[in-house]
């Protein structure tokens, strides 16, 4: 695997152009991913190659664009290397560090109109790049299905369980059958 190390403010350049090219979202879900990648690797001080999994049409689409490509090798990402892989990786030598700063290039030239990122789907980010929570009382948490019966009663006295912070099983349920696959 290569060892090339993005430089400070790789990229900047295409990030402005593809911004004016309408893939200001496809912009947002990827410096996400950094961060999110970046958190990881802090939390778990581990270090493993990361596939960029687009979720959404619009990221997909995002993925196949010959710019948008060009900006993930500026960022030192690096494409699928055989049969096997089908995705974006987000290489293991790119240290927490290193992918904050390529977040940050990337974060620099977007719109931002509340002081905190928008998650793809329209949420608000914390500054972790995790989605808020979304507040809906009455809709049931996403975890629910998970949960053991004797955890899973309407009684209020309980103490909360955590829930993950994603914005629906549906990721999920795509990245574990991705898991399985490869």
């Amino acid at each position: 695997e290569e060892h090339w190390v993005p430089e400070e403010g790789a990229g900047q350049g295409l990030v402005h152009l593809l911004h004016q090219e309408g893939l200001a979202g496809p912009l947002r879900w990827l410096e996400n991913c950094l961060r999110r990648t970046a958190g990881d690797r802090e939390q778990d001080g581990l270090s493993f190659p990361v596939p960029l999994v687009p979720l959404s049409e619009e990221n997909e689409d995002a993925m196949e664009d010959r710019r948008f490509r060009a900006l993930l090798r500026e960022l030192g990402l690096r494409p699928p290397t055989s049969e096997q892989e089908s995705f974006w990786r987000i290489p293991a030598t790119l240290t927490p560090q290193q992918l904050r700063r390529a977040a940050a290039s990337i974060a620099h030239h977007s719109p931002d109109p509340e002081g905190l990122p928008q998650h793809p789907e329209g949420l608000p980010q914390h500054p972790e790049g995790l989605p808020a929570a979304p507040r809906h009382p009455q809709a049931p948490a996403p975890a629910a299905e998970q949960l053991p019966a004797s955890l899973g009663s309407d009684s209020e006295s309980e103490e909360p369980v955590p829930v993950p912070l994603q914005s629906g099983n549906k990721r999920q349920r795509q990245l574990d059958s991705e898991d399985e696959d490869g």
